[in-house]
């Protein structure tokens, strides 16, 4: 049997050179976990969450 091709659609994220402040409302314990990873990575918390978006987009 043939298997099916798999086509993935990956969104292009462009970094325009410029940041925006944002809120967002998180679970404290989660809040908590970002920053200790954070920090143990030697990251800020937004580079850490901009890190991760990308990351979660390219699925």
């Amino acid at each position: 049997m043939i298997s099916p091709k798999r086509l993935a659609a990956i969104p292009l994220v462009r970094d325009l050179g410029s940041t925006t402040r944002i809120n967002v409302s998180l679970d404290l314990g989660l809040l908590e976990a970002i920053d200790a990873e954070a920090r143990e990575r030697g990251q800020t918390r937004s580079a850490f969450i901009a890190s991760a978006v990308r990351k979660e987009l390219q699925h």
